[in-house]
């Protein structure tokens, strides 16, 4: 005769074990969206996976840090460059495009990205040691946070995109998770100040997000990626301006 209690416990075992299958399956997605490999990323795993943002984009950011070091004989004017383009580049630059084409494509689009890539760097050179790599780990994390922010419970521009099917799948529980990861995050790190960020990007997001619904008609690719790269901006330019006032 079988033991029904083992029977039990086996059962309860298999859907866990698919349960955690499946959120491994859509953290995969969501990190290889986050590097800029959209094209083998499942749009739908993306979405569920967007509860990982802020632990991937702040573990992207440990990554430039960390490679910052290599070149600290560097002037500091070449350092803070390299800092902006791996930023921009951890993503595969696809944040960097997106912003170009949402301001307006051409000069004007160009035009836009270097102000901001302007800011952080003029950010980055007034960051040393410590503060630096703690800079630079935030500045992702809650960029990729900004990006689940502006998503979740948007209306998408069309139908059928890549918006519409990550506004759809994209729950409450992901949101929930996503903005408690990054509270934690940018509470270890900065305290206070931390939390102070923390409303900053998400009220320049949800500001970005209205005017983003009223002229365009809710959220697209393009909007989300420049929302993400925007978010990295205010997080850096942040940091940089709250260090140049505790030196000053």
């Amino acid at each position: 005769m079988e033991d029904p209690i083992s029977d039990e416990g086996e059962v309860a075992r298999v859907p866990l074990r698919a349960r955690g299958l499946s959120l491994g399956r859509d953290g995969l997605a969501a990190l290889l969206f986050l590097l800029g490999r959209r094209a083998v990323a499942e749009r739908g795993a993306v979405a569920r996976g967007a509860l990982f943002f802020p632990l991937f984009g702040a573990a992207l950011g440990a990554l430039v840090s960390g490679a910052l070091e290599f070149f600290v004989d560097a002037p500091d004017n070449l350092q803070a460059l390299l800092g902006v383009l791996l930023l921009g580049l951890i993503s595969g630059g696809r944040f960097l495009r997106d912003l170009t084409v949402f301001a307006g494509g051409g000069l004007v689009g160009g035009f836009f990205l270097l102000a901001l890539l302007g800011v952080e760097w003029w950010a980055l050179l007034g960051l040393e040691g410590n503060f630096r790599a703690i800079a630079l780990v935030l500045t992702p994390m809650l960029g990729r946070w900004g990006y689940v922010v502006q998503g979740y419970g948007s209306l998408p521009a069309r139908a059928g995109g890549f918006a519409a099917i990550f506004v759809k799948e994209m729950q409450f529980t992901q949101f929930a998770v996503a903005s408690t990861s990054a509270m934690v995050i940018a509470l270890i790190f900065l305290n206070a100040l931390g939390t102070l960020m923390l409303f900053a990007v998400a009220s320049l997001t949800i500001v970005l997000r209205i005017f983003i619904h009223s002229r365009r008609g809710g959220v697209s690719e393009v909007s989300l990626g420049a929302g993400a790269l925007i978010a990295d901006a205010i997080t850096l330019g942040a940091t940089g301006l709250v260090a140049r006032l505790a030196v000053g």
